[in-house]
């Protein structure tokens, strides 16, 4: 390869790598209804509803939420961040809440498309997605990186 291939072939590399670590560090966002007046969530109020700790926003409506499929690499990222569970830990925290009858963990859907149609159509549901696939379906109620 001459000297100019081999300097486009680096450059191409830097930038192919600089998207990637950009992709890689787009965050997650916690979604909710457009019509949801309830305004920004803290860290520790999404770890509750995601633990089954709190079933209601301040203002009263009742709060459902929805999780990814097990083996996504946002699912798991979420809990790791917000919730500071292992996919182990969460699974054994529901195992304990199911069998001493406290509540049952959330369902989940295939993939951030359906998540966010699922909190679309009403509200006080809440889930979480790669901030990559926000649209003006949903409101962004936390954004974590």
């Amino acid at each position: 390869m001459n000297k100019m291939g081999s300097k486009y072939g680096q450059w191409l590399i830097a930038v192919i790598l600089l998207f990637a670590v950009s992709v890689a560090q787009a965050g997650i966002a916690v979604i909710g209804h457009s019509g949801d007046t309830v305004g920004n969530l803290t860290e520790h109020q999404v770890k509750d509803f995601y633990l089954g700790k709190v079933t209601a926003f301040n203002d009263g409506t009742h709060v459902d939420v929805i999780d990814l499929p097990e083996g996504n690499a946002v699912r798991d990222q979420f809990y790791d961040k917000v919730v500071g569970k292992s996919k182990a830990q969460v699974q054994a925290y529901w195992a304990k809440r199911i069998f001493t009858g406290k509540g049952t963990p959330p369902k989940s859907l295939e993939d951030a498309a359906a998540v966010k149609k699922w909190v679309a159509e009403k509200p006080g549901r809440l889930g979480y997605i790669d901030s990559s696939a926000v649209d003006d379906s949903v409101s962004v109620l936390l954004q974590i990186q």
